[in-house]
């Protein structure tokens, strides 16, 4: 970048930087309070973004195209994956219906078994009316007997009656929810397969972007300007996340990200093509963590306790997470295909963040992962282990 450029860049960071931040220290911090400074940070990283945009001037439209299609992507398999479990439960809940219905339709069987068995035991009385039938005996206990007898006998001929149509009504109520449910599933069904369309036509479209992104990259030879662009932005725009999470502290019972250092597994299971610390292929730059390959649509996990401080869209880095795991260090992943999280949502170790994807111009798929101590890259393969596929946490 030239110096000139670079001035600006600086000068911007000092200016931002300079503010008091955004998080007071507090020892006991009210929630509701921390999320509308979270919010606030995630408004002035928006307005501070376009401001360092503009210093490089305003995206070309391929690249606008381009982050309106990845961000609909993402949208479009967020809403899939919801989708997904709603049938998933739904047809869970028809399955134990069903069940009920089975059960139920056996009860019913075995009441009206037990009514005919009754039906029967007063015919065989005989067709004589009760009142003849008690005085017909002239013993008393024998009266007083049979007397018990017939209240016991009706007693119970109602109740199973009456069970039974408590049945009936159960069966009743378990078929109009089991319509129901077939309805929700049939409409679900529908849904997921105009989203799964959707989906294959903002693909299409982001296929036809990168291409045209790609030649008019090669017709101006930016791509090496374009790239350190990149870098300096991500850089500025962490700078400024550094100054407002500084207040931000992680809940008591949470292990403190030194203490497990070694411990942890990367995000993704894969294998690392680009070491920290290693040239890129422009060799005018570093690289500043590592990336790992992985298929499009693999899961992305968080790797230790925190809180999501940056969850959109940033040239060059695609879909982007940052999170914040307190006492200054930030775990940043990059290139996804999907975002689960958003800024102020709390995560644990494991929890599912993302899913690998090839987001902001990349040729192939895989994740970008940065680990941060003080706003310095720090070599990820110093804290975290490499994750197989088995291992989700």
């Amino acid at each position: 970048m030239r110096p000139i450029q670079l001035a600006k860049f600086t000068l911007l960071c000092v200016l931002f930087a300079a503010h008091t931040p955004l998080f007071a220290q507090d020892s006991s911090p009210d929630p509701i309070e921390v999320q509308q400074k979270l919010e606030a940070l995630e408004t002035e990283i928006t307005k501070f973004r376009k401001l360092l945009e503009s210093t490089e001037g305003q995206k070309s439209s391929l690249e606008q195209n381009l982050e309106s299609n990845e961000k609909k992507i993402s949208e479009i398999l967020n809403t899939i994956r919801l989708l997904q479990n709603d049938l998933k439960e739904t047809q869970n809940n028809l399955s134990s219906l069903g069940d009920q219905q089975n059960d139920l339709l056996g009860s019913q069987r075995e009441q009206q078994s037990l009514i005919s068995s009754q039906i029967r035991a007063s015919y065989e009385l005989g067709n004589q009316p009760y009142v003849k039938v008690v005085l017909n005996q002239q013993d008393p206990n024998q009266i007083s007997r049979m007397l018990t007898y017939y209240d016991h006998f009706n007693k119970a001929r109602i109740k199973q009656i009456e069970t039974y149509e408590a049945t009936i009504r159960d069966l009743a109520v378990i078929e109009d929810e089991i319509l129901v449910r077939n309805q929700q599933l049939k409409q679900r069904r529908l849904k997921l397969q105009t989203e799964q369309a959707g989906l294959r036509s903002a693909q299409q479209e982001k296929l036809k972007t990168l291409a045209g992104l790609k030649l008019e990259i090669k017709k101006t030879g930016s791509e090496i300007k374009l790239k350190l662009a990149d870098r300096e932005q991500l850089e500025a725009i962490l700078s400024r996340i550094t100054v407002g999470i500084d207040g931000i502290t992680t809940p008591q019972q949470s292990k403190p990200f030194l203490s497990v250092k070694g411990e942890m597994l990367l995000p993704v299971a894969g294998k690392i093509s680009h070491r920290f610390g290693t040239r890129k292929s422009d060799g005018k730059q570093k690289w500043n963590g590592v990336f790992i390959d992985a298929a499009e649509g693999d899961p992305i996990y968080s790797i230790h306790h925190g809180r999501i401080v940056f969850s959109d869209w940033l040239r060059g880095f695609g879909l982007l997470l940052i999170i914040n795991h307190g006492e200054g260090y930030m775990s940043l992943y990059g290139h996804n295909q999907v975002l689960y999280r958003q800024t102020g949502d709390w995560v644990a170790a494991g929890d599912l963040v993302a899913n690998v994807g090839n987001s902001g111009g990349q040729s192939k798929s895989g994740l970008y992962f940065e680990i941060r101590n003080a706003g310095k890259p720090s070599n990820p393969q110093q804290w975290c282990q490499i994750r197989s596929q088995a291992k989700a946490a």
